[in-house]
């Protein structure tokens, strides 16, 4: 017989009671969002496996802190902008700073994983317009301000709402909505000088 599947109240308090399954179950839950959010932020595949990783580890010694379980998405989304900001004041100071292409697989514990799922549909010429899109976007991204940078991330490719985001970054609503639209504004001038 199967074993019924956790809510997601469930799996935080299983782990906050410390329960290494129920850990495990909100890696495998949030994984790929925290790296996308990562890779986003730094532009760099091997950091943001890295900072992910960092990130669970953070989340397994502050859970039991966690007051509101329904707010721990927006915690976990905290918690990974911070270490963000953290090393990318750490890759400042060691003027470090590329970006990959987004046709590079990532590297993961069970091999490599393709960074954009392909349509069979889609033909082969599409989707090298997609990826060279994607990338050229990101290497848009990287020229914004970071505080920039996260509403974008947050908001058009994360796709959190405007209370999440408010919430994430401490801001008003309508302060989300302002400082948004000029990171959009300022991001396509990146993008038209990019394309020209």
């Amino acid at each position: 017989m199967e074993t019924p599947r956790r809510t997601p109240r469930e799996v935080i308090e299983g782990c906050r009671a410390g329960d290494h399954g129920a850990f495990a179950e909100i890696v495998r839950l949030h994984q790929r969002r925290v790296y996308n959010l990562a890779y986003r932020m730094l532009g760099h595949a091997e950091e943001a496996k890295d900072l992910s990783q960092e990130v669970f580890v953070s989340v397994y010694g502050a859970i039991r802190g966690l007051r509101e379980e329904g707010k721990f998405e927006a915690w976990l989304t905290q918690i990974t902008l911070n270490h963000c900001r953290n090393r990318l004041k750490v890759l400042k100071r060691r003027h470090y700073y590329s970006t990959e292409s987004i046709d590079d697989p990532v590297e993961t514990e069970d091999g490599t994983m393709e960074r954009q799922i392909v349509s069979p549909a889609d033909d082969p010429e599409t989707v090298c317009e997609r990826k060279m899109v994607q990338e050229f976007v990101q290497r848009g991204l990287l020229e914004l301000k970071e505080d920039q940078r996260e509403l974008i991330v947050l908001r058009d490719l994360q796709g959190y709402s405007y209370e999440m985001v408010s919430e994430v970054c401490g801001l008003p609503i309508g302060t989300v909505k302002s400082k948004l639209h000029r990171a959009r504004m300022d991001l396509k001038a990146i993008l038209e000088r990019a394309a020209h």
